[in-house]
């Protein structure tokens, strides 16, 4: 299946009209605020997930990551199955390796992984993104060794020193301080196991100074109900005081010779539509004649069109990174 940004923009628009947006945004905007003061965000990313799993499924394919098409990838979603294909090489995937993706969604780069024939298990704190991703393994035929648990990343029913490798693709973000995941991580790996993050990352290009930057960056976490955004040298600290090493940090945008963001600039047409004050007027019209929901104008400016304008400026400007391969390796 193709992903058609133009053509899944207008279907957004229509899956909403029956939300109640204005509840989830006020719901939305009290967790995030509660988490800020607590420094929990589980409420917050659970909240958000409840209503962005189904989108993910049925407009992304199962994901929300990006990765540049390189050379022979026609197409936006052999792009990402080329991602997980290359994490699944970098891992040494294969029949009786035990792994796990940590912050699995719904299960989406298990699905690519599949045919690895390594025991796969997803974790996740979604109750509906375990329900969606079980439901398509037991389909498929393949629930032997592709399975999502609902759980904290912080404490995994896994026994210590269970699993290969594990994986986490833009999942650390949703994580407050990397030191209790990267702990956990390390416990449940065996001596030798290998960990592949692939994450939207602050660069050192970020001034907290910089209005602009704080702007867009700020702006996305509020959105996705994610804590501070990490930097790299964060990630590689909080692993190094958890018996993992960096053995290797590829850019695979720059390996590429295109923006991580590719998939949405590649469309002069979506970009427009995102950007265009003239849907913006359509839009506050249709949700004036009862059309789209009341709040739906709110929704698209934070949550939809809101959230890819931030993740292409911040690209853009350097102060956003979402292409880098980190493996580590436990000691």
């Amino acid at each position: 299946m193709a992903i058609n940004m133009s053509g899944n923009f207008l279907k957004l628009l229509f899956h909403f009209r029956r939300h109640d947006l204005l509840a989830f945004e006020d719901e939305h905007r009290r967790l995030y605020d509660k988490a800020k003061e607590t420094g929990d965000h589980g409420p917050v990313t659970s909240h958000y997930y409840s209503v962005m799993s189904t989108v993910i499924d049925e407009y992304f394919n199962g994901n929300f990551h990006f990765a540049a098409p390189r050379k022979g990838e026609r197409l936006l979603e052999d792009a990402l199955r080329g991602l997980h294909q290359t994490i699944g090489e970098e891992l040494e995937l294969k029949s009786g390796v035990n792994c796990i993706d940590i912050g699995c969604g719904i299960g989406g780069v298990i699905r690519d992984l599949k045919d690895t024939g390594a025991n796969l298990t997803g974790i996740t704190i979604a109750a509906n993104e375990v329900e969606i991703g079980n439901t398509y393994f037991r389909q498929q035929g393949i629930d032997d060794h592709c399975r999502l648990i609902e759980a904290d990343c912080h404490q995994m029913p896994l026994e210590n020193e269970s699993q290969d490798s594990a994986y986490a693709i833009y999942s650390l973000k949703y994580f407050p301080k990397l030191d209790g995941v990267m702990k956990e991580v390390a416990r449940v790996l065996k001596p030798g196991g290998k960990f592949a993050v692939y994450d939207l990352i602050k660069t050192n290009e970020y001034s907290a100074n910089h209005e602009e930057h704080r702007k867009i960056i700020e702006g996305l976490e509020f959105a996705c109900g994610m804590p501070s955004l990490h930097t790299k040298e964060e990630m590689i600290a909080a692993a190094a005081a958890n018996q993992m090493t960096i053995i290797s940090s590829t850019d695979l945008a720059a390996e590429a010779g295109l923006p991580f963001y590719f998939c949405f600039t590649h469309s002069s047409l979506f970009m427009w539509m995102v950007k265009s004050p003239v849907i913006t007027s359509l839009i506050q019209i249709a949700q004036g004649l009862n059309i789209l929901p009341k709040g739906f104008h709110e929704f698209n400016r934070t949550f939809l069109s809101g959230t890819v304008d931030k993740i292409v400026e911040g690209g853009r400007l350097g102060i956003l990174s979402g292409s880098e391969l980190i493996i580590f390796q436990k000691n």
